[in-house]
């Protein structure tokens, strides 16, 4: 993350990853299944990251499933055994896909962080009661430049509900917005008293952006905590790299209060942006618990040509109380708030940050 962020220690790898980036490493001749299935135990031993966090013996895992692999087995068999795995790490940037020739994935393998939470936003209410041209006609939006992005890229201005919050809502982290956009946002919001970022539904993209919006929240050099590399197959193969956000160079930087609302979608670089501006004492969150996401992610071929992807690391917070914070199950808000989407005409996540700021 240059010029953003500041790694102290440049380590030994064949690359360093950030959060959503991959290396992809050619798969080799086919092999049989007992084999893919201890290529693929080993992989997990000696490179996911978070073995310990999340709680997981890899060695008693395979012992228990050794037994329903063998040779004869269909690669369906076989994929669904590798899945046992996949759900035991509880990690949403750990997967098994399934390439047709053409590349196109057919099957995937992956942790569902989602599902058990309720909903925490609904467009119809934001477009219907806040930032629709009907209700708020002063309300800016950058459109996406790809017609496979429905969402904008912003949505930036004042809601209708007040004059003196300002209101920012960035669906995505994966869509290029330029320095000179992020300066007219950030320049149109001096004469606010308060503003809330929006980061629901931002399921991560580009770490590099989520840091360079942190970097406009600070006058200051932030420590945002470190993120230990798994460097080896043994079980303390880790090398630290502490995090430092650094201000943006802008004048028009907001340095007033800041309420971040956030729900479970919210994951990868939308944690980046979480964990970048956590410590700032002029920051509070509000909402739902966050998805989490917090490691950096490898990618790779098992030898019959399935893709693996895992987290190689696990990025350490800090708290705005200076405590470190595990992040890659999310964090709690400091105001957890609930949406009711049967009331259509409010979001009551929105109101409890608007309440905050006024």
């Amino acid at each position: 993350m240059k010029n953003i962020i500041n790694y102290s220690i440049i380590f030994a790898l064949s690359i360093t990853f950030l959060s959503c980036e991959k290396l992809l490493m050619k798969p080799n001749a086919k092999t049989n299944q007992k084999a893919i299935f201890l290529e693929y135990s080993k992989l997990v031993k000696e490179k996911y990251g978070m073995l310990e966090f999340k709680q997981v013996d890899v060695d008693k895992l395979v012992d228990s499933l050794t037994p329903f692999v063998y040779d004869e087995m269909t690669d369906d068999s076989l994929l669904g055994v590798l899945n046992v795995f996949v759900q035991h790490l509880k990690d949403g940037h750990t997967n098994l896909q399934v390439p047709e020739m053409t590349g196109k994935v057919v099957q995937y393998k992956g942790y569902d962080f989602i599902s058990s939470f309720e909903t925490g936003f609904d467009f119809g209410i934001m477009i219907d009661n806040y930032i629709g041209v009907n209700v708020a006609p002063g309300i800016k939006v950058l459109k996406s430049e790809t017609d496979d992005q429905p969402l904008p890229r912003l949505v930036y201005g004042f809601l209708p509900q007040s004059n003196e919050i300002a209101y920012l809502w960035i669906p995505s982290f994966n869509v290029a917005i330029t320095d000179e956009e992020l300066e007219t946002v950030f320049a149109s919001f001096q004469s606010a008293k308060g503003l809330i970022v929006d980061v629901r539904q931002n399921t991560g993209g580009d770490p590099i952006l989520a840091t360079k919006v942190a970097s406009y929240l600070t006058n200051g050099q932030v420590n945002i905590g470190y993120e230990n590399f798994k460097t080896g197959p043994g079980a303390s193969d880790f090398v630290q790299s502490p995090a430092v956000l650094k201000p943006a160079t802008s004048e028009s930087k907001f340095l007033k209060p800041v309420v971040v609302c956030t729900d479970r979608y919210v994951y990868s670089a939308g944690t980046t942006f979480c964990y970048s501006v956590s410590p700032m004492p002029n920051v509070r969150f509000v909402g739902q618990r966050t998805g989490g996401g917090s490691g950096s992610v490898g990618s790779g071929y098992l030898t019959n040509g399935w893709i693996w992807n895992m987290s190689i690391s696990e990025f350490i917070g800090v708290d705005d109380a200076g405590n470190d914070m595990h992040l890659d199950n999310g964090f709690e808000p400091d105001i957890p708030v609930a949406l009711d989407v049967l009331d259509k005409t409010k979001d009551e996540v929105l109101e409890r940050a608007l309440f905050e700021l006024q």
